[in-house]
C-alpha cells in the first residue's frame, strides 16, 4: 500500500484529488484547498477574511462530491460519518469542517450523513507535529455515538487528505464492531502523492 502504510489488502478507499506531500498551496489548486479546508476557527477570529476562504473550500470540496457521487448514490444505501476533529468538542479549535461538507454536498437530498465518531480528549493534529499519534492511542481516544437511526448497509468514511490511512483505519474498526454486517469504505478529498487507493470513478 505504499505510503498508505496503514492500510492493507481489506481496504476499499477512493479519492477525489491529490495532494503534494509536504509542499504549499504553490505546488497547486488542491494543496491550496487543504491548506484553507485546515484554516483553524481561532485563525478566523483573529483574522476573519480566513473565514471566507474556509468556506470557500469547503463549498468547492462538497460541490466536487455531489457532482461525482451523484443524487441516486448520496441516496443509496450508504450512511456518511465524517472523521472527527483533532480538537475535543468544546476547545477553541475543534472544527467539523467533514460534518460541513458532507452536510453541503447532500443538501435537500435525504441523505444520511451521521457524524457519530468523537474524540475524548484534544490531541495534537498530525500535520503539525513530527510527533504522530500512535494507532493504538487515536483508536483508545476515539469512541462511536449511538447512530440517530440505523446506519445503513454500507458505510463511507469521509476525510480530507488520505496519508498514512490510520485516521480510516480506527474508524473503520470501532464502525465495523459496532455494525459487524456493513460494508465500510473510506472516501477522501485527496490523497498524497504516493502509490495506492482506487481514483474515483467520474460520473
Amino acid at each position: 500500500m505504499g505510503e498508505h502504510f496503514s492500510l492493507d489488502a481489506t481496504d476499499t478507499c477512493f479519492y477525489i484529488w491529490e495532494y503534494a506531500a509536504r509542499k504549499n498551496h504553490a505546488a497547486g489548486p488542491t494543496n491550496q484547498l487543504i491548506k484553507n479546508l485546515k484554516i483553524k476557527p481561532s485563525e478566523m477570529e483573529k483574522t476573519p477574511s480566513r473565514r471566507y476562504y474556509k468556506q470557500q473550500a469547503i463549498g468547492h470540496a462538497a460541490k466536487a462530491l455531489r457532482e461525482l457521487l451523484g443524487r441516486q448514490t448520496a441516496e443509496g444505501e450508504f450512511s456518511f460519518v465524517p472523521v472527527p476533529s483533532s480538537k475535543a468538542i468544546g476547545d477553541i479549535d475543534h472544527d467539523d469542517r467533514i460534518a460541513q461538507i458532507l452536510q453541503c454536498a447532500f443538501s435537500g437530498w435525504p441523505s444520511d450523513v451521521q457524524p457519530i465518531l468523537r474524540i475524548g480528549h484534544s490531541m495534537q493534529a498530525d500535520h503539525e507535529s513530527a510527533d504522530r499519534t500512535t494507532y493504538d492511542d487515536l483508536l483508545a481516544l476515539t469512541e462511536v455515538l449511538p447512530p440517530v437511526k440505523p446506519l445503513r448497509r454500507t458505510i463511507v468514511i469521509l476525510d480530507d487528505v488520505l496519508n498514512s490511512g490510520k485516521h480510516f483505519k480506527v474508524a473503520k474498526s470501532l464502525l465495523t464492531a459496532a455494525n459487524p454486517a456493513a460494508t465500510v469504505l473510506g472516501l477522501f478529498i485527496a490523497r498524497c502523492i504516493r502509490e495506492s487507493c482506487e481514483k474515483l470513478p467520474q460520473t
